[in-house]
């Protein structure tokens, strides 16, 4: 039932119709448009029906794999990078959880084992009646008002990206005369959070979270599968963070 599903799904059925379509190029002989269009159905066969996207995105979460947050040293503040969620009057809760919200849960847990008593988040931010609402003013209530911490978070406001987190973090530093920082965030994005907070003259250590790759969490992988969209959606992650790599090189920003 779960592959008759994958196939009549939005993805499966355009991964069914462009197979058929190449297949019927082929069947007339159509060599010319056949290789223009083998050369997307390739890759969105690789993407949706192999496990190519995990193994992409495994290479940036490896090195990050086995850090023990027992061993992280006590630091002056924990930074939580922005992903965990955003402001929803349609929540109970007043705020809707996404795939990043590993962050807050490891931020939450990291100052519950007491590696700092100063808990900092980031974010960006969501338009709404008329107005922007800041991520990071929203987890700060959510946490605030369940009392989930004995001290009061503090928020970074709204940020733009990670080169605008650290460069809040570092001003914020500097007033309060912090030395050392942990940093959370997801593996993938880990390493271009680290040099970004390292060029803004922040002594950091690092706490990764929210692994995605298959290969790192699973111990068997299928090489070949039903079409499904969380291929597009990890293929997605590694290539914003190879662009955003790019783009942050290119800039000075790391």
């Amino acid at each position: 039932m779960k592959t008759i599903i994958a196939f009549i799904e939005p993805v499966g059925l355009a991964w069914l119709g462009l197979t058929a379509l190449l297949a019927a190029l082929v069947w007339r002989r159509r060599w010319r448009e056949a290789l223009l269009l083998g050369a997307p159905w390739l890759l969105f066969t690789l993407v949706l029906c192999t496990p190519v996207p995990s193994c992409l995105l495994a290479m940036l979460e490896r090195p990050w794999v086995g850090v023990e947050p027992a061993r992280l040293p006590a630091a002056d503040a924990i930074i939580s990078l922005g992903g965990t969620g955003e402001p929803s009057a349609n929540e109970l809760v007043a705020f809707h959880f996404t795939q990043g919200a590993d962050r807050l849960m490891t931020s939450v847990d990291l100052a519950r084992r007491g590696k700092s008593r100063t808990l900092v988040f980031g974010g960006g931010g969501y338009f709404r009646g008329g107005a922007w609402e800041s991520e990071a003013d929203a987890v700060k209530a959510w946490i605030d008002s369940w009392r989930v911490l004995p001290e009061p978070v503090v928020s970074l406001g709204l940020c733009v990206d990670t080169h605008d987190e650290a460069l809040k973090t570092a001003a914020l530093a500097k007033e309060r005369g912090w030395k050392s920082l942990i940093i959370v965030t997801s593996a993938s994005h880990m390493r271009r959070a680290e040099a970004t907070f390292r060029k803004a003259g922040l002594d950091v250590r690092c706490a990764p979270c929210n692994i995605r790759s298959s290969l790192l969490r699973e111990d068997s992988v299928d090489w070949l599968h039903p079409p499904h969209y969380n291929g597009m959606d990890i293929f997605s992650t590694w290539f914003h963070e190879l662009l955003g790599s790019w783009v942050y090189r290119w800039r000075g920003w790391m």
